[in-house]
């Protein structure tokens, strides 16, 4: 790690400077933009020069997530990670909208009017994080993030000096997290390309094998159906009975493997994704009830049209709630909510508070086959994926171990009006 970055995460050892020079750190911090791509590194080193600048604590980046289509924490210095658990910003609040129109940032001593302007979850949020000041992060003129500043160690209120020099380093930050965002973004498409690649060529596989596998099973059956009926001693019946059942299960297994390869045809008609999505929800619940799940949903209050085929996408839910419900044994909560995002699409996001997955399993969840859970056929979510992408959209999985899994499902929407 570069010195100066050292110096300003406070990793360097020694005497700690006093009274550091504005002029100095603002060259410092524009030196590290240039040799640091990486996001979390950008983000921290801001939060550390501000730090160091303004002898404040608490700190939140919120940065805008194009799949999410909200504000969620990039960052954060002073906090517990329980503190800022789940916490989102929705484009659509007031004070989203006052950074944007404004593009400069927000004294809450001394702009006490427009604290007063922003809705009950600004003004709540402003008070549960002890924000100060609040700054807007453009690039190419758009809001990309948002900055809270908490109060100064001191306690003391922030000059103009002092405010002004954390909004001049605003505009090279949001270049540089803008960049960096870009580097990762270009990354994951590529990454999805490699996995839609990987999967088509599993799924023509996966269909000749079915074939395959499919004409002599149904000898097989035959066979074993012929010698059963001629069958007279029970525990030779009993053992063929067996064996009959386990071909069933083998069909069942084939037949999952061609619906992934091969979706069965799409019969598309617009309809209203809450109402689906409340259906789906409502076929769960005794499953959720027995698992001590507690299902949790927000849905706007009119109609989401989308162009999909229901039964399919009830399939694709119904899936995905049960992976949820199942992965809490001992109990937890399922959220479901669906959004209109700005690009037209609307997104549907189902979180579970289960035990999460790896990285290295999460690469792999829509491969044919691959289940970590006892007794699973791991083909419900390869059949999702496949749904999805027949309806022109996109299936993505957020996690970590020990902190639940958000499931992302990104749909075109229908045309305007009631579904």
């Amino acid at each position: 790690m570069p010195s100066f970055v050292r110096r300003i995460f406070g990793l360097a050892g020694g005497r700690k400077r006093r009274g550091p020079e504005p002029r100095t750190i603002f060259r410092d911090f524009a030196e590290s933009l240039n040799l640091i791509e990486d996001f979390d590194l950008i983000a921290l080193n801001m939060l550390g020069t501000i730090k160091e600048a303004a002898a404040v604590d608490r700190l939140v980046l919120f940065i805008h997530d194009n799949d999410l289509g909200h504000f969620r924490v990039g960052a954060a210095a002073g906090f517990e990670a329980a503190d800022l658990k789940g916490l989102t910003l929705s484009s659509q609040t007031n004070l989203v909208k006052w950074l944007k129109v404004n593009k400069t940032f927000l004294d809450a001593g001394r702009q006490g009017g427009v604290v007063g302007f922003l809705g009950d979850k600004d003004r709540e949020m402003f008070r549960r994080l002890g924000f100060v000041l609040c700054f807007p992060i453009l690039s190419m003129n758009r809001l990309i993030g948002i900055l809270g500043v908490g109060p100064k160690t001191s306690g003391a209120a922030y000059s103009a000096e002092e405010a002004a020099f954390i909004d001049s380093i605003m505009p090279q930050a949001g270049i540089a997290l803008e960049n960096a965002l870009l580097y990762k973004e270009q990354r994951e498409r590529f990454r999805r390309m490699l996995r839609a690649d990987r999967l088509a060529t599993i799924g023509e596989l996966a269909a000749g094998a079915a074939h395959e596998i499919r004409n002599p099973l149904t000898s097989i059956k035959s066979s074993l159906q012929y010698l059963e009926s001629r069958c007279r001693e029970e525990t030779e019946k009993r053992l063929l009975g067996v064996a009959l059942r386990e071909t069933d299960r083998i069909d069942e297994i084939l037949t999952a493997l061609l619906s992934f390869s091969r979706p069965s045809e799409i019969h598309k008609e617009v309809c209203d994704l809450s109402a689906l999505l409340e259906e789906s929800v409502a076929l769960v619940s005794i499953q959720a009830r027995a698992k001590s799940v507690e299902v949790r949903t927000a849905f706007p209050p009119g109609p989401v049209a989308v162009n999909a085929d229901r039964s399919q996408i009830k399939q694709l839910f119904l899936n995905v709630f049960l992976n949820a419900i199942q992965a809490m044994d001992g109990g937890g909560t399922m959220t479901v909510d669906n959004t209109l995002l700005e690009s037209g699409k609307t997104l549907v996001r189902v979180s579970d508070t289960g035990p999460g997955i790896s990285e290295d399993d999460l690469e792999k969840v829509f491969d044919p086959f691959f289940t970590t859970k006892k007794g699973g056929t791991g083909l419900g979510l390869s059949i999702c994926y496949t749904i999805v992408k027949a309806h022109g959209g996109e299936i993505e999985l957020r996690s970590r171990p020990g902190g639940g899994t958000t499931v992302l499902v990104t749909l075109p929407a229908g045309r305007e009006g009631t579904a």
